[in-house]
């Protein structure tokens, strides 16, 4: 029997429109944050291995996937994004969730606990840091915020300039031989969705984000955090390096490092069932089966 799928849409305050989709009708409930510039695509093995037990959200930021682009995308912040999952969970009925979060929403769900920690039961940042991702590349964040600056003042020249480089004929062998992802692990129908979205993404809330992304840091919570913690990294994660997940394990008490072997930042559909796996583990151990 195929588990119970529920759609929606969740308007914040501000009147903002966020698509959501819950897999599954078991007690606990799993809510999943995307990265930046990605829709729920990644989460989809994930939603599959957990229907079954779990309630397994997915939603999609403004201006991304499925929610339509907001009024102002210019003012997209990560702390805005752990907001509308506030209301993401409210408009699915999770008083208390386990929030997962990939590349940057690992800071979302960071931030998400800094609001509310009575509503989080436990927390899994895979494949992202605690904060001041674009130090990860050493001398190149210069060059990164002024590829944002600019991007930010010529937001549809760069989706033109976007499109036309997502159609280049090599672009899949290219992002293998840059070790984007794993050149024999990553199938390429799991990533040819976020070629897809990027072709249609509204590159606004893009670099609204992008530019967040270059100052904020949730480091100095890391301490406080009192609830059951799974902190995923990739060996090969060229955006997240290993360190700063090793760092953010090492500063959260009692958190548990999982890390994959030969891992991309696009381990989850690299390795999905050893992640899948490891996750159920880690909730079995916390009585969140």
């Amino acid at each position: 029997m195929s588990a119970v799928v529920r759609v929606g849409t969740a308007e914040t305050a501000d009147g903002a429109l966020l698509h959501w989709r819950a897999d599954g009708e078991g007690p606990v409930k799993l809510i999943a944050c995307n990265g930046i510039g990605v829709a729920t695509f990644f989460w989809r093995r994930l939603a599959q291995h957990f229907s079954p037990t779990h309630t397994f959200v997915t939603w999609d930021y403004r201006g991304h996937g499925q929610s339509p682009v907001p009024e102002h995308p210019e003012n997209m912040t990560v702390a805005l994004c752990a907001r509308d999952l506030r209301t993401v969970a409210n408009a699915v009925g999770a008083e208390r969730a386990v929030l997962l979060g990939h590349s940057m929403g690992a800071q979302v769900i960071l931030e998400a606990y800094r609001e509310e920690s009575a509503r989080v039961q436990a927390l899994v940042p895979m494949l992202g840091a605690a904060g001041q991702v674009f130090n990860s590349f050493g001398g190149l964040e210069p060059i990164f915020r002024l590829i944002i600056e600019v991007g930010s003042a010529n937001a549809q020249l760069a989706e033109r300039a976007l499109r036309a480089v997502i159609k280049w004929p090599g672009v899949w062998e290219a992002v293998k031989a840059l070790g984007i992802v794993h050149p024999d692990l990553c199938p390429r129908e799991d990533f040819e969705p976020y070629f897809e979205h990027l072709s249609q993404l509204d590159l606004r809330g893009y670099f609204a984000l992008a530019r967040d992304l270059l100052s904020h840091d949730a480091s100095e919570l890391l301490p406080d955090v009192r609830v059951p913690v799974l902190v995923v990294a990739g060996e090969r994660d060229l955006f997240a390096p290993l360190e700063r997940s090793q760092e953010m394990a090492a500063r959260i008490p009692g958190a548990e490092l999982l890390v994959l072997r030969q891992g991309s930042h696009a381990a989850m559909v690299e390795q999905p069932e050893l992640l899948a796996l490891s996750l159920e583990k880690f909730l079995r151990a916390h009585e969140l089966a």
